[in-house]
């Protein structure tokens, strides 16, 4: 039976070739001696059903060395004779098929070694013979990983970033060319002003001497704003060359700081003192006593003013603002008694001195005081 149907598959096999001839002739050419060496197979394994063994010498050995090498058991060269790797590939075949693995090509080894040929040929040959050339489809493209879009995201927050950047940017660009157009502005006023009020007044307008002097006084008035402008921004420079890495520079400014009397360098200078050297803080401290002057002899002059006010609120509220001033000396005393414990003689010295000068301005309003209230209660 098996015999039978092997012939009818290569019976169909080869139908199929007739059918499609320049397929077959062209994708397999060399099919055609493979399925003949298997029909004469076929034909002949019923005529010589003996055993191959070990030491054969027959055109059947040649047979069987080539079915095995087709199917990948057999790798020595087909010369006809039963050697050792003939039997070896025998004995690989029939243990791969579940036979006895005996190294002999008996009937049922060579059966089946012709069906497992048989089959591999009808797999090889079914696709060219029933389906039509495969169009090739189109190779789909890897999707990208997970990684990407964890780049994709650094990017983004990145561009945002940036753009976050150029919009600060731009604004904080704005805002210094709105202060420059202010300041342009400004001074554009201030000329338009001082051309208007330098203007002389017409002929016709002007009937006597008496009225054309009232625009004397405004045009002296004009240098006193130009100058207080000036005196501004000289204030601001000399604040900024505080700053300043030459030491020279800095002296300078501070002196000229100390000159100007401005309120306003007190907190950088201040602020100076704790990297400045001995000649720098000396220098310091001159200037804030300057400016301390400068600063307490207006308001030396409006407590005094107010002292002679008629409210006796505005009175009293100078006595109190009086009192805080003298807090304040009193604090400074005190700080002075620590200067007496200085290892330096000098400091000490110059220290008593100062205290025998406090105390002395503190003991003359108080002496008066109560010879007064003393006068007072004798009267009554």
């Amino acid at each position: 039976m098996r015999l039978c149907r092997s012939s009818i598959l290569i019976f169909t096999c080869f139908s199929c070739v007739g059918f499609y001839p320049n397929r077959a002739s062209t994708a397999t050419p060399n099919l055609a001696p493979e399925i003949l060496e298997l029909a004469q197979a076929s034909s002949t394994v019923t005529a010589s059903p003996a055993v191959l063994r070990y030491g054969s010498q027959k055109s059947d050995v040649q047979r069987l060395q080539t079915q095995l090498k087709q199917l990948g058991y057999y790798n020595g060269v087909v010369d006809g004779q039963y050697n050792a790797s003939t039997e070896i590939a025998v004995a690989k075949f029939q243990k791969a098929k579940g036979l006895k693995v005996d190294g002999l090509a008996g009937l049922t080894t060579r059966k089946r070694l012709q069906a497992a040929l048989v089959a591999k040929n009808q797999i090889v040959t079914s696709p060219i013979v029933t389906f039509p050339n495969p169009t090739p489809k189109p190779i789909a493209k890897p999707q990208p990983p997970e990684k990407n879009f964890i780049w994709w995201f650094i990017f983004a927050i990145g561009v945002l970033g940036s753009i976050g950047a150029l919009i600060y940017l731009m604004r904080w660009f704005r805002q210094i060319k709105q202060v420059q157009k202010s300041e342009i502005l400004d001074t554009k006023r201030l000329s338009e002003a001082n051309k208007k009020t330098m203007i002389p007044p017409p002929p016709e307008i002007v009937t006597s001497p008496e009225k054309a002097t009232p625009p004397l006084p405004t045009q002296l008035l004009l240098p006193e704003k130009t100058s207080r402008l000036a005196k501004l921004n000289i204030v601001d420079e000399l604040i900024q060359d505080l700053r300043s890495s030459d030491p020279t520079k800095r002296r300078k400014a501070i002196w000229d700081l100390g000159q100007q009397g401005d309120s306003r360098a007190i907190q950088p200078m201040v602020d100076l003192m704790i990297d400045a050297d001995s000649q720098e803080s000396s220098l310091i401290l001159a200037a804030l006593a300057e400016i301390g002057i400068r600063t307490l002899k207006p308001m030396n002059r409006g407590l005094a003013i107010s002292m002679q006010d008629e409210s006796p609120q505005v009175r009293q509220n100078a006595i109190r603002d009086l009192t805080r001033i003298y807090d304040m000396m009193g604090q400074m005393s005190q700080m002075l008694r620590h200067a007496l414990e200085d290892p330096d003689a000098e400091v000490q010295a110059t220290a008593r001195y100062a205290l025998t000068q406090m105390n002395r301005m503190r003991g003359l309003p108080e002496q008066q005081g109560l010879a007064e209230d003393s006068h007072n209660d004798a009267r009554e």
